[in-house]
């Protein structure tokens, strides 16, 4: 029987009182759009888009659970993201923030310890380990990043099989915005490069530059709070010599990173795999010129993995790497899981070709030719 949002968000509370404990915590507030994502298993508390802090506000006791928000944002959370019976709401009028302060500190004062994961009135932050919470998904957690998955994986490949030569990036870019918003999907990050800027620029946001011989797009897509990030290249004619080799070694190098996540590594022992890879197939350098990704889940990256990174893969983890070589790239997401890598945003109807490593191979996106 599939796991319901009532019975993820109960096994999520859980995980929060268990840490509450270990800290010495009475309460936390949870105010980052993130973390009420996760707990809530995939409600929404933004308005604007480029902020990572949502508009209202969860605290968690040991016995109990509440929903601070304005009276501007009230019918909605208890009408589309809660359910009154494991969230009791506390409202307050819009205009008021000394009502909102108040009604933090009722739930924050008189107990021992409190800590938020925002600036909210001076209390404490979270540590940084609050996000580990965050990291296995559950049952339904996976459930719904296999459909948000397919869908960015679809949009990509439908993007660059409309391009058409002399459209411009931003074209392309409006193209990528427009099918994922579609499908209820935010495609907070957009990049997207033509030619030359390929091999110029590992983070090419689009420029009304047109799209002569290749295009490369890219996106991280976030719906009900979960993200999926893929890369895609498409060739308008044959691909050279050089650039073939290229891309055959990055989908090499990120068959290792793939394969090499495994439950229970040290990310910073899988990237340093990785950077033997880029060494074994002539492209030593190159790792260097961009950050090669890292876990994701309820943040594009929950963070960049780096050599010394002693964190280590969790079941049942998301991780988005995106090793690339001057020209070209190789990005997924995947599932860490104790049976082997699951591929998210696995090719759906696009050529593909195998990336080999010592532990094995994965079928990897190849460049589109048109």
């Amino acid at each position: 029987m599939t796991q319901t949002r009532n019975q993820e968000r109960q096994l999520k509370l859980q995980r929060v009182r268990a840490y509450m404990r270990q800290k010495g915590l009475d309460v936390v507030l949870l105010t980052s759009r993130a973390n009420f994502s996760w707990l809530t298993a995939g409600g929404l508390n933004h308005v604007a888009m480029a902020t990572g802090e949502g508009v209202t506000t969860l605290a968690v006791t040991r016995r109990g659970a509440w929903i601070l928000a304005s009276a501007i944002e009230a019918p909605r959370m208890m009408a589309e993201e809660l359910d009154a019976d494991e969230f009791h709401l506390v409202s307050f009028p819009w205009h008021d923030d000394a009502a909102r302060r108040e009604a933090v500190m009722d739930l924050a004062g008189g107990r021992a310890k409190a800590a938020a994961d925002t600036d909210l009135y001076g209390l404490p932050r979270l540590d940084a380990d609050f996000a580990a919470l965050r990291y296995s998904m559950t049952e339904g957690e996976v459930a719904r990043y296999k459909r948000l998955g397919r869908d960015v994986a679809e949009i990509l490949e439908t993007v660059c099989l409309e391009i058409q030569p002399g459209e411009t990036e931003w074209q392309v870019d409006g193209l990528l915005a427009e099918l994922s918003l579609a499908r209820g999907i935010r495609p907070f990050v957009r990049l997207v490069a033509a030619d030359r800027r390929i091999d110029r620029f590992r983070h090419p946001i689009s420029t009304p530059t047109p799209v002569r011989r290749r295009a490369m797009v890219v996106t991280c897509g976030e719906r009900h709070g979960l993200v999926a990030a893929a890369s895609r290249l498409v060739s308008f004619g044959p691909l050279r010599k050089a650039l073939r080799r290229k891309h055959q070694a990055v989908c090499n190098i990120d068959a290792t990173l793939i394969l090499a996540t495994q439950p229970g590594r040290c990310v910073g022992d899988v990237l340093k795999m990785g950077i033997q890879a880029y060494k074994a197939e002539g492209f030593a350098g190159e790792w260097q010129l961009h950050h090669q990704g890292g876990p994701t889940g309820y943040l594009g990256r929950e963070y960049v993995a780096t050599p010394g990174e002693t964190r280590r893969v969790q079941p049942d983890q998301p991780f988005a790497w995106n090793p690339s070589i001057t020209g070209t790239k190789s990005e997924d997401t995947i599932l860490a899981t104790e049976k082997g890598p699951l591929l998210i945003t696995s090719p759906v109807d696009w050529p593909t070709l195998e990336g080999r490593c010592d532990d094995g191979t994965v079928v990897r996106a190849d460049i589109l030719v048109r």
